[in-house]
């Protein structure tokens, strides 16, 4: 091997350049500590580049000349274990499971290539000319394997890039991919005749060192802060620019072969500051043509957007507008199909969309939990996230399945994180871009945005929750004054859902309170209410009152028609409610009862709504109750004692509220008057309290037979009354008729002559005031008592009106009927074989009476006759009217003068 020693010092410039151009990557890689894998492979592979560079110095000078082909070894060496180590940073790229789990075989080809350059590399190196290595046939074999990890590593680079949308490792992979492809590109040079004369390998590690830092410092191949990365960047942009003005001093040197002088240098590095701060001032300017140029699609949205950002933002007072326009500009700005912005809820701190462009179905579906941990990662690295970050990053593991459900079919790429005095208070969440990927672009003007109006969003958004708030508090304040002034629970219901329809959703809405295990419904809608009816009562089982009296908490159902919890879910959902909020009305954390709210809008409340229900559930609570309390002891004095129906005090009252209700929202009321036939005669023969035991027993037969909403009294005596809400003249009847049925049957399996007489009448056909459906009721029971009894009238179906002045049963009169049905009783007592023959007369007599279209009097005078037409009996003997056997003469003649004596009784009655 000759070796001659001959100086060329120019030729050490480039690797001297290449070995500063990698001290600032390991600067910023030793600041970025503590590392991770990538970082400790990205080390070892700057090292190794760098030591490459710097060894060839020595290789390529005066020095040493005597080891040039130990230096040779050397730097072959380091070569080799440089391109091993950046297989193994690029396979971690693309594949870093499989970095840290494969057999290491780039590293037992490196071995061997060490071996090989060990025995026979370099062959010679000549001096002449500059220092010029030979290396013969025993390069290729080393060579081959690692050009070939390395080609390898490129493809597979190549495909992980076409695959990804997160733009930042996008951009990070494309420009790992040019700067390994320009080193391996300018190292394959160096073996060539020029290229082993000149040191072509170390421009090319001089540009990888380069693009390597523009990677970490623009595309954050490294996570850096953002003071200190601005810092480096003007370091290491005025190193770069030192060292390719030197290394354009070298070339003209070996082309033109130009003299370097301290005068020469000095003045053209005095021209090219000169030039670089025009260019410098300039720029802004050269920025602008050319993002209007490559840009020229959305460079007016772009315009708009700053426009927005610098001058209309400080005119918009208001969250909605500003979050409505924010989106829309930045929509059209990154062409992206949608896009979502997520704030706090003050209620839960939990994120949800408050503003989506364009608006559509499926936006409140995504609800971020305040410990998710996108949230904590947002929070915690203020930068972007992507898809690919959720899916594969070890800290998204335990992500709720329904956040990753929601963002998925909302196709959302990329969440960044909106931070205003170092508190998270949004989320910008992007959904698919209309046509490729996100790009670096639109990563920088997304996070340059939001750092501009952060700010401006905030206070919008507390100034939002304030005017919440005070609205708030005003309907609090305003519904507790209205509770407080009244102890009806129905004003306090009307008064509590008039005021919460302002701040929430209300379709429906009911006050429901437990009594030991039923439900009774104590408050409900005047208008459209088709669930439940006034004083309705539910078995407590199985309902939501049953759940709250045993967790003492608000449920909320936020989709009926997915999953109900209860056997009144059904209910709910055939009245076409979707959600609902059931609240607890607890007094001294004891629940009375339950406050539902529903709406037809499925997932119509949120967290901070409910919090807000279940303040004026508090509120409301008391006022019920103090209404329960004051109702029971008012109740007390409405009671009748012996039938435990309401009396004849209530009775007035309870007319007058109800038309006084049916006038304001128009409905039918009906009233039944009841009065018991031959009930004078019955206490008369068994005494005053067998009269008070059928009384009450009668008053319990009519509250069961009645409807939940009707209300029963006791008028007086042997007199009652019903009043049905929300009834017409038909139903009415069909309840009427029930009872008087049930009190026939009843009476009649207790061998007990007691029946009922109803007159009935509606409101308004049949009258307007209290007075005038009282006197029509009583027009209607007397002409049913006077036609036969038993039987239920309707006074807008009676026949011709009685006279005036007998529209009202006198005590007179009465006492009269009340003769009649007692002898009619007293015969059909005596004779057990025409036992109610009497009673079928009469009503076949008014049936035909009012076939006839006989006047009403002359009908009650045919009935009160027929009853009597065999009153004449009472003047034969037992034992011949019982006689079974033959009858004689004399009993013949008695028994026909018995006509005879009917008429002379009857003759006597002033009515007949």
């Amino acid at each position: 091997m000759d070796i001659q020693a001959t100086p060329m010092n120019s030729h050490t410039i480039i690797p001297l350049v290449a070995a500063t151009a990698y001290l600032p990557l390991l600067a910023l890689l030793y600041v970025n500590r503590p590392w991770q894998q990538k970082h400790k492979l990205l080390f070892l592979y700057l090292i190794g580049a760098a030591l490459w560079s710097f060894g060839d110095i020595f290789f390529r000078s005066n020095l040493f000349m005597e080891d040039k082909v130990l230096l040779g070894k050397i730097i072959l060496c380091i070569l080799f274990w440089a391109g091993t180590q950046l297989h193994y940073f690029m396979k971690y790229i693309y594949s870093p499971v499989e970095t840290t789990k494969k057999i290491p075989f780039a590293y037992i080809a490196m071995i061997l290539s060490w071996a090989i350059i060990i025995a026979f590399l370099p062959e010679s190196v000549s001096t002449v000319n500059g220092v010029t290595p030979s290396y013969g046939f025993w390069l290729i074999p080393p060579s081959a394997s690692l050009v070939y990890f390395l080609c390898r590593d490129l493809v597979l680079l190549s495909r992980r890039y076409r695959q990804l949308t997160d733009p930042i490792k996008r951009s990070q992979i494309l420009y790992i991919i040019i700067g390994a492809a320009i080193i391996v590109s300018f190292t394959l040079s160096s073996f060539s005749q020029f290229g082993r004369e000149f040191p072509l390998a170390h421009i090319g590690n001089v540009l990888n060192a380069s693009i390597l830092t523009y990677t970490i410092l623009k595309h954050r191949l490294l996570d850096l802060k953002f003071v200190l990365q601005q810092g480096l960047v003007w370091i290491i942009s005025a190193a770069l620019f030192v060292g390719f003005y030197l290394f354009i001093f070298f070339l003209l040197h070996l082309v033109a072969n130009y003299n370097l002088d301290s005068t020469t240098l000095a003045l053209t590095a005095l021209a090219a500051i000169t030039v670089a701060g025009i260019v410098f001032m300039l720029r802004q300017t050269f920025m602008k043509l050319s993002a209007k140029f490559s840009i020229r699609e959305t460079y007016p949205e772009r315009q708009a957007l700053q426009d927005f950002i610098k001058r209309r933002i400080h005119g918009i007072f208001t969250l909605s507008d500003l979050g409505k326009e924010l989106l829309g500009l930045l929509t059209k700005v990154l062409q992206a199909q949608r896009t979502f912005l997520l704030l706090s809820e003050s209620a839960s701190n939990d994120f949800v969309i408050r503003f989506a462009e364009p608006k559509g179905e499926g936006s409140q579906a995504l609800r971020i939990k305040q410990d998710s941990p996108i949230v904590t990662w947002l929070n915690k690295e203020n930068k972007y996230l992507s898809r690919e970050d959720l899916d594969i990053r070890p800290e998204f593991l335990g992500l709720r399945k329904n956040e990753a459900e929601a963002s998925r079919s909302l196709g959302i790429e990329l969440f960044f994180p909106i931070i205003s005095r170092d508190n998270l208070i949004g989320i910008l969440a992007l959904g698919r871009k209309n046509s490729g990927k996100y790009s670096m672009d639109d990563i920088n003007i997304t996070e340059s945005t939001i750092n501009q109006v952060a700010m401006s969003l905030e206070k919008q958004f507390l100034q939002e929750q304030l005017r919440e708030q005070q609205k708030e508090l005003s309907l609090i304040n305003r519904l507790a004054s209205v509770m407080t002034s009244s102890l009806n629970i129905q004003d306090v219901y009307d008064a509590f859902v008039t005021g919460l329809r302002e701040m929430v959703s209300v379709d429906f809405a009911v006050i429901a309170l437990r009594e030991e295990q039923e439900i009774c419904i104590t408050a409900v809608p005047s208008k459209n209410n088709q669930i439940w009816e006034l004083n309705q009562r539910i078995p407590l089982k199985n309902t939501a009152i049953e759940w709250l009296i045993k967790h003492k908490k608000t449920l909320v159902e936020p989709d009926l028609s997915h999953d109900s919890m209860f056997i009144t879910g059904k209910q709910y959902l055939e009245k076409g409610l979707r959600s609902i909020v059931y609240l607890p009305l607890l007094v001294k954390n004891e629940p009375i009862g339950c406050l539902i709210v529903a709406s037809n809008e499925a997932d119509a409340y949120t967290p901070k709504q409910v919090s807000l229900l279940e303040r004026l559930a508090s509120q409301i609570a008391t006022s019920v109750e103090n209404s329960r309390l004051y109702s029971r002891a008012e109740q007390r004095s409405r009671i009748d004692e012996l039938t435990h129906l309401f009396n004849r005090r209530h009775f007035d009252e309870t007319i007058k509220q109800e038309i006084d209700r049916h006038t304001r929202y128009g409905n039918t009321l009906s009233v039944l008057f009841l009065d018991l036939d031959n009930f004078k005669n019955y206490n008369d023969r068994l005494g005053h309290l067998e009269g008070d035991k059928l009384l009450a027993m009668l008053g319990q037969l009519i509250k069961d037979i009645m409807r939940t909403v009707d209300i029963a009294f006791r008028y007086g005596g042997d007199e009652f009354a019903v009043i049905m809400p929300h009834t017409t003249a038909d139903d009415a009847f069909a309840v009427a008729e029930r009872i008087r049925g049930k009190i026939y049957s009843t009476m009649a399996r207790k061998k007990i002559n007691i029946t009922a007489s109803i007159g009935l009448a509606t409101w308004p056909e049949d009258g307007i005031t209290r007075d005038e459906m009282v006197t029509a009721c009583d027009s209607a029971l007397y002409y049913a008592k006077r036609t036969g009894a038993n039987r239920t009238c309707i006074v807008s179906k009676m026949m011709p009106t009685f006279p005036t002045e007998t529209t009202i049963i006198g005590n007179v009169e009465k006492e009269t009927l009340n003769t009649i049905y007692a002898l009619a009783a007293t015969l059909e007592a005596r004779d057990q074989y025409t036992y109610g023959h009497s009673k079928k007369v009469s009503n076949y007599a008014v049936a035909l009476a009012e076939a006839l279209g006989l006047p009403s009097e002359k009908v009650a005078i045919v009935s009160a006759a027929a009853l009597l037409h065999d009153i004449g009996k009472i003047g034969i003997l037992d034992d011949v009217l019982r006689k079974s056997g033959k009858l004689t003469k004399e009993d013949w003649d008695l028994i026909k003068s018995h006509p005879t004596l009917s008429r002379s009784i009857v003759a006597h009655i002033p009515s007949l």
